[in-house]
């Protein structure tokens, strides 16, 4: 009987997954040749156990040092710019699906709240979504949902990012699986307002100053090589 309503609730959440990625078909198709190469590397090198997965956006996509910052955790980047968390979703199967990790590590949000119509309530019932199909899958495995920063070029987003962090935590610390980093108030001048010294030209992007940031931030919080809890 468990059993039957463990199959029947998989069943539902996957359906709503599916129903609410078909809308996005055409976004999710751009990023086609991502996923080839990422194939390809899992191809060629194998598909990488045991690891700290990184999947999210451009801010995952550009941090090229992330193997070097943290060589106890067997990080496999895997994200792809500009998405959302309805194309990781839509691509789970690509991204996630092939390896077994310690943990996943999430970063989205930023074009979520940007860049399509949703709402913060909206963006929460897609971080349940994916954190809920991470631990289908992976019952054993840890998730880091990484706090979305305050970019200077999108100030009219601030106060719908807060509020999705605010809600990120409260989701994470009523969560056994779920784990939370504030990398978004480290990055704010007294008065609250972005510090731009950790951003690149485009006001949108960390710059090498950031991401040492959050190397800092993120390192006590990563699981290493080998270890599960």
């Amino acid at each position: 009987m468990i059993g039957m309503k463990r199959l029947l609730f998989i069943s539902l959440l996957l359906a709503t997954a599916v129903v609410d990625v078909k809308a996005q078909y055409s976004r999710a198709s751009l990023w086609t040749s991502d996923m080839e190469r990422f194939a390809r590397e899992d191809s060629t090198h194998g598909c990488k156990a045991n690891c700290v997965l990184f999947v999210g956006s451009s801010t995952f996509t550009r941090w090229t040092t992330a193997v070097a910052d943290f060589p106890e955790s067997n990080i496999l980047n895997r994200a792809f710019g500009g998405s959302t968390l309805t194309d990781l979703i839509y691509y789970f199967d690509q991204i996630v699906l092939p390896y077994n990790p310690l943990q996943v590590v999430i970063y989205e949000g930023d074009n979520d709240l940007a860049e399509t119509s949703k709402s913060v309530g909206e963006f929460i019932d897609d971080v349940t979504t994916i954190t809920r199909l991470v631990n289908i899958h992976f019952p054993r495995a840890q998730i880091l949902l990484v706090s979305i920063k305050l970019s200077p070029s999108r100030k009219e987003y601030f106060s719908k990012y807060l509020k999705a962090n605010e809600l990120m935590k409260q989701m994470a610390d009523s969560s056994e699986y779920i784990d939370f980093v504030d990398t978004c108030t480290p990055m704010l001048n007294p008065d609250g307002s972005p510090n731009e010294d950790f951003f690149g030209s485009d006001l949108l992007h960390l710059n090498e100053k950031g991401y040492l940031l959050w190397k800092s931030l993120l390192y006590p919080r990563l699981m290493k090589a080998g270890q599960r809890e």
